[in-house]
């Protein structure tokens, strides 16, 4: 079974941590898939427990942290349909044992097209 491209407009995908942490300080990642259409969408998502990963990255662009980084996921076809207006959360932490400065945070989830990703949300960690 073969999913239909979803439209851009129908599909809404969020990332939100806090503004700013100290170094080693657990930080709170919320990733939000939100359908924002007036009709059921049917997704094909990843895994037995549905797949997400967080990317860390310093103001240079490096990846500091992957939830997935050395994680095999399983390749299961999870069918999740939302209803209008209905939203999927998935929650993780990251302890901020990077050095202080300026990062980005995005969330990806993987579909079985194209994986479907945030807008980077800005993170400080404080000394």
């Amino acid at each position: 079974m073969t999913a239909a491209p979803q439209p851009p407009d129908t599909l809404r995908v969020t990332v939100a941590v806090s503004d700013s942490v100290r170094r080693g300080e657990a930080v709170l990642v919320t990733l939000r898939l939100t359908n924002t259409s007036d009709q059921r969408v049917t997704l094909y998502l990843t895994g037995r427990t549905i797949t997400f990963d967080v990317v860390v990255a310093g103001s240079d662009g490096q990846v500091v942290w992957r939830r997935l980084d050395h994680v095999t996921t399983q390749q299961i076809v999870h069918v999740k349909a939302l209803a209008p207006g209905e939203t999927l959360e998935f929650r993780d932490r990251w302890r901020a044992a990077a050095p202080p400065g300026n990062y980005t945070v995005t969330g990806v989830i993987p579909t079985d097209r194209e994986a479907l990703r945030t807008a980077p949300a800005h993170l400080r960690i404080a000394p």
